[in-house]
């Protein structure tokens, strides 16, 4: 009996660990009790399951599996909870998946810390001695096969009832990927599938004249350091200098912090409150079935562990170039590459045209995001956090805006060459968080941090020609979520259909209000009074 209880006390003491090191180094919360006892009832019920195995020899590589699989996931739940004081979640889990080995480096790179390192030391110090010593241990307690197998599921059970099974990282990974594997299938259409079945699609306006639409997706990009909307650094000169040829959107937000969630509502037309519309059609296949000739230019990798699902939508556009297809040991293209291929595409047949950028933008890591000629934001400044490490952070990032700033500013300038009916809109996926309110720098998917991850940039510039036939609302100060971008281009676009909602449209007279859910259930303008 007497080893039964040394075993446990192995696994108790990884608990115990993990528990000290985040009281030491993040904020205690009612989440980490939980997590707490989540933990000590997971490591009794793995420990319980040695009495299903006879031989000496089995139950010892059981033990050794099972202390191992403990400690990767309590130690994956710790390091996590400290970069972003929240446990894991199935958001977190599909971002994982949708990552490649590259985005994975440059986050572990970006986030980890002195104080991970020494954990992680001590960590694998505690692991390796806990091996040798549970491997010496004899099991002389007696129980029946059934007994421990009705443990292990009523210890499974009451997790499941008492909902202390979300902070369980074992079952998160499973749950989730069986959510994105089924998502995915769904989204597999978009690849094969140009047109979807909209109905009565028809445009306004059916001349032979040459059009153009050009929708920039940018990257992390916060409205909070850009200097066209009053951040004290000139973060965006160029824009700047044609402020008056642009309309500027005040009041738009992202409804979630990761790329994934939040453009598979702004590009179909799932919301909050009809999230499975998503698989009902995307804007690029309306646009197909309205004649128009799609484009899809992307400077993100397309592949994570499956295709990503922005990159199954990008592929129901009539032609779609994926730039940033190096080796990840390779350093990633700037978003200078989409311009290249933008004037290749201008040139190409076809004289309605809607093309997609999807940029890299302001992806952390930040300083990797722009060449060395725009490192142009060197020295501190004031902030209410005074440390040289959060001064180059904050650097970083603002020559990342600084440069998207430069990238949107030649799109404008080519659209403007072709003398013709033509837009740029430009919008972000979602914020970032940078230093601006917390001692935090990036984007969580499992909490709601600051406002500035979900405050976005919309801008949209118009020619002269497109304002000759129709001219667009005041409607710059209204409050606006991007899950209802799909009927925004449309009507920018002049295509219509039953899907589509003008009162869902930003750039339309008959726009109206609604309530902004932000992460499926939050209200934001509440949250943030």
């Amino acid at each position: 009996m007497v080893s039964f209880y040394k075993i446990y006390l192995q696994y108790f003491y990884l608990i115990v660990l993990a528990f000290l090191f985040e009281c030491f180094f993040s904020r205690i919360n009612s989440d980490c009790i939980f997590n707490l006892i989540e933990n000590i009832l997971f490591a009794l019920a793995l420990v319980v399951l040695i009495f299903l195995f006879k031989s000496e020899k089995r139950k010892k590589l059981y033990i050794i599996i099972s202390y191992l699989f403990f400690s990767i996931c309590v130690y994956f739940e710790t390091v996590y909870y400290h970069f972003f004081n929240a446990y894991l979640s199935s958001s977190s889990i599909f971002i994982a998946l949708e990552s490649n080995t590259n985005e994975s480096k440059e986050f572990v790179s970006f986030y980890f810390t002195s104080s991970v390192v020494v954990f992680t030391i001590i960590w694998s110090i505690f692991v390796v001695f806990s091996l040798q010593k549970v491997n010496r241990f004899k099991q002389t307690l007696k129980l029946k096969k059934i007994t421990a197998i009705l443990m292990f599921v009523g210890i499974i059970l009451f997790l499941k009832v008492s909902t202390l099974i979300i902070y369980n990282l074992p079952y998160l990974i499973l749950k989730s990927g069986v959510e994105y594997y089924v998502e995915s299938k769904k989204l597999d259409d978009y690849k094969v599938n140009n047109n979807t079945n909209f109905k009565n699609v028809s445009r306004i306006d059916n001349s032979d004249d040459s059009e153009t639409y050009i929708i920039i997706i940018g990257e992390s990009v916060s409205k909070s350091h850009m200097s066209i909307y009053g951040y004290h650094r000139e973060t965006t000169p160029l824009l700047d200098e044609i402020n008056n040829e642009l309309l500027i959107y005040k009041n738009a937000i992202s409804p979630h912090t990761y790329t994934i969630a939040s453009l598979s509502k702004s590009f179909t037309l799932g919301n909050y409150e009809k999230p499975e519309d998503k698989f009902q059609g995307t804007i690029i296949q309306l646009l197909n079935q309205a004649n128009f000739k799609t484009y899809w230019i992307s400077n993100q990798r397309p592949i994570g562990v499956f295709d990503s699902q922005v990159t199954k939508m990008g592929m129901a556009a009539n032609k779609a170039y994926f730039l940033n297809t190096r080796h990840t040991n390779e350093k990633t293209n700037f978003d200078e590459v989409l311009l290249k291929k933008l004037d290749e595409v201008l040139l190409d047949d076809g004289n309605k045209k809607v093309i997609f950028l999807h940029m890299i933008g302001a992806h952390i890591n930040y300083k990797n995001r722009y060449p060395e000629n725009f490192n142009y934001f060197q020295n501190g400044f004031d902030t209410r956090f005074d440390d040289k490490q959060i001064y180059e952070v904050i650097n970083s990032y603002d020559n990342a805006v600084r440069y998207s700033d430069y990238i949107i500013r030649e799109v404008i300038e080519s659209a403007k060459k072709l003398n013709q009916r033509s837009c740029v809109l430009y919008f972000s996926d979602h914020g970032e968080e940078v230093y601006d309110e917390i001692d935090f720098s990036g984007h969580s998917a499992d909490q709601v941090i600051t406002k500035n991850i979900y405050e976005i940039p919309l801008l949209l510039w118009v020619s002269e020609k497109y304002n000759e036939n129709k001219s667009i609302p005041n409607n710059f100060n209204l409050k606006y979520l991007t899950d209802d971008l799909f009927h925004s281009i449309a009507d920018l676009v002049d295509v219509t259909s039953e899907e589509v909602d003008s009162s869902r449209s930003i750039f339309n007279e008959h726009f109206k209000e609604r309530k902004r859910i932000i992460r499926d259930t939050i209200d934001y303008d509440n949250l943030y009074k």
